[in-house]
């Protein structure tokens, strides 16, 4: 009983906020627990997976008075909670929730299973809804605190081959805005922040469907060209992007000590413009944009293209046959004689699959995995 006076002790500090960041181990989450640590204001329990949380101690960052590092599967329920109490009984309740973890899925809308589609939604949104529900009855307690959504420019505007991560981000910023509004009572903030490209190496993690990933390899299905369109172009903004996980975690930080501050915050060059055409031009004209502005568009949808090739390969071996004196309907390792011309070769059909989908337990709501 005295060992944990002496430990609750050591953890509580009455003046320090405490902030708890989920997806820690990495990228922005990373870079907002190394400016909250230098500032020396904040009690800070940054979290991450079981096996991400080496990836602390293999960026310099380690247990301090300041700083818990914990586990924290966003998806488990017993995680959550757990996380939650603790912070509850030795300091006091969460003053600031940071909701970061979640991935992107690359899929156009045809090539997400129901599987693959739940597990997106689960993680961007769902989690950070369940989060948001354990952490705020303290906060209306205290009649203060502050929740801080990290969205996207893919929760304002939707991006072809990425439609189920825009979908969880749309779904994100219409509940935090409605959030806004039903906590404003008790004097706790609510903020989205919204980054668009980072110069940072986040786009190698993006995760593909079980059918991108085959579209990607083959150029006779239908969804090639926009992968192979969108997958570079998208590489490419981000090694241009001037904008650093450590300039986004700045921002972060100060809207931490805001003592108002807005509920969307644009955190990169191409978030504050993708938002201002948004704003001012008519949406007809806005998509026309948008849409001849996409890489190699012009190729998108060509579902004969791969029969006009193998046509013209067709064609220009009958004439290389002709030079060798030999029918022009006749293979060339056929024997001579008379011989039928093949059928035409006929265009390509996209052949439906089928797949069973496999019936899931909530994931998000569920105590073991």
């Amino acid at each position: 009983m005295l060992s944990g006076m002496i430990r609750e002790n050591l953890y509580s500090n009455p003046q320090k906020r405490v902030v708890l960041v989920t997806g820690a181990s990495t990228g922005l989450g990373l870079a907002l627990v190394k400016e909250l640590l230098k500032s020396g204001k904040y009690h800070i329990i940054a979290t991450a997976r079981r096996t991400s949380l080496h990836r602390f101690q293999d960026a310099g960052v380690v247990e301090c008075e300041n700083l818990w590092i914990r586990q924290l599967n966003v998806l488990s329920k017993f995680e959550r909670d757990k996380i939650i109490q603790e912070a509850t009984e030795k300091l006091g309740g969460v003053d600031v929730l940071v909701n970061n973890a979640g991935y992107c899925l690359r899929g156009v809308v045809e090539q997400v299973n129901e599987t693959e589609r739940l597990k997106q939604i689960d993680t961007n949104f769902r989690a950070p809804m369940a989060l948001i529900r354990g952490v705020l009855p303290q906060m209306r307690k205290k009649r203060s605190g502050h929740i801080i959504n990290i969205s996207s420019v893919g929760g304002m505007m939707a991006m072809p081959t990425m439609s189920i991560y825009s979908a969880s981000k749309f779904a994100l910023e219409g509940a935090t805005e409605a959030l806004w509004y039903e906590v404003r009572p008790w004097n706790i903030k609510v903020c989205l922040i919204q980054p668009g490209f980072i110069n940072s190496d986040s786009f190698k993690n993006v995760e593909l469907t079980r059918e991108s990933r085959k579209s990607i390899q083959d150029k006779n299905n239908p969804y090639y060209y926009h992968y192979n369109s969108m997958a570079p172009f998208i590489a490419r903004m981000m090694r241009l992007s001037p904008s650093t996980p450590e300039k986004i975690a700045q921002k972060i930080a100060k809207s931490i000590s805001d003592s108002n501050p807005p509920l969307r915050i644009p955190v990169t060059i191409d978030a504050y413009f993708f938002g201002l055409l948004r704003k001012f031009l008519p949406r007809t004209i806005y998509h026309a944009i948008m849409y001849y502005s996409l890489p190699r568009v012009f190729r998108w949808g060509e579902d004969d293209h791969y029969h006009m090739d193998a046509e013209y390969e067709r064609i220009e071996a009958s004439k290389t046959r002709e030079v060798l004196g030999q029918d022009p309907c006749q293979p060339a390792s056929a024997p001579s004689g008379p011989q039928e011309c093949s059928q035409p070769i006929r265009s390509y059909q996209s052949t439906p699959r089928s797949f069973i989908e496999t019936p899931r337990e909530s994931i998000v709501e569920r105590n073991t995995h």
